[in-house]
């Protein structure tokens, strides 16, 4: 009876082991990873050449070149363009002001991403001027109009270039 007795509590400690092996046990895990402020600009060209003048340009007081450029803005965060004349005054025969080389927004590829712009003509200045201010997205297109004013008084004969610079930031 005894052996019985052993052998019973043998046998229920192996069927607890044996059901210990049916129960299960779990473990939680996760997948992280870090996303950087990412962004990129590019403009299609950067050259914006107004080619020779001609009278009917000093008569009208300015040059106009329709969709010259078109500046693309990717990021992952909310974003400013901005662009600035590298000098403040054209290199050429007389000193002619920055101000002179006018540009605006023609049209933006994604207006959904884009918060505001400026859609009217403005002067460069070697200070940073915004161009457009957006929300995360990417290849969201500007074509950029130019116009350059002119001036039978002062824009003499000669050559004429103005270096500037676009600007993309995402605070």
């Amino acid at each position: 009876m005894r052996s019985l007795k052993v052998l019973a509590v043998l046998m229920g400690a192996v069927m607890g082991v044996v059901t210990g092996l049916a129960a299960s046990v779990s473990q939680g895990s996760t997948a992280i990873f870090t996303v950087p402020t990412l962004i990129r600009l590019t403009v299609d060209t950067a050259t914006i050449n107004f080619g020779s003048l001609t009278m009917d340009d000093y008569d009208l007081g300015y040059k106009e070149l329709l969709g010259a450029q078109i500046v693309t803005v990717w990021s992952n965060r909310d974003w400013t363009l901005t662009v600035a004349a590298n000098s403040a005054t054209w290199t050429g025969p007389w000193a002619k002001p920055a101000s002179d080389l006018e540009l605006k927004v023609a049209s933006v590829s994604k207006p959904g991403r884009v918060t505001s712009y400026a859609s009217a003509y403005f002067g460069l200045a070697t200070t940073a001027q915004d161009v457009a201010v957006g929300i995360p997205g990417g290849n969201i297109a500007f074509t950029m109009d130019f116009r350059v004013l002119l001036d039978w008084d002062n824009d003499v004969a000669g050559d004429y270039s103005l270096g500037f610079t676009y600007t993309l930031t995402a605070p």
